[in-house]
């Protein structure tokens, strides 16, 4: 049992401190969740433009490599 009740800040705290870890998680996703929470720029706006972006680079990357065929 832990020391003490944790704040919301502490729990949030340790939820972006440990995602990397839960199986399955998409690197780039959390990366990029991790980097706005850490900037204090975890916005709703923020989070669907880099989500967009991701979309955009893989988007990219699939028609490079089907290009290439």
């Amino acid at each position: 049992m832990s020391d003490g009740i944790k704040s919301g800040k502490e729990v949030i705290d340790d939820f972006f401190a440990e995602i990397m870890n839960i199986e399955g998680v998409d690197k780039k996703t959390v990366e990029n969740l991790t980097s706005l929470y850490r900037e204090g720029k975890l916005t709703d706006t923020n989070i669907q433009n880099g989500m967009e972006q991701l979309l955009q680079e893989e988007l990219d990357t699939t028609e490079e490599k089907d290009g290439k065929d």
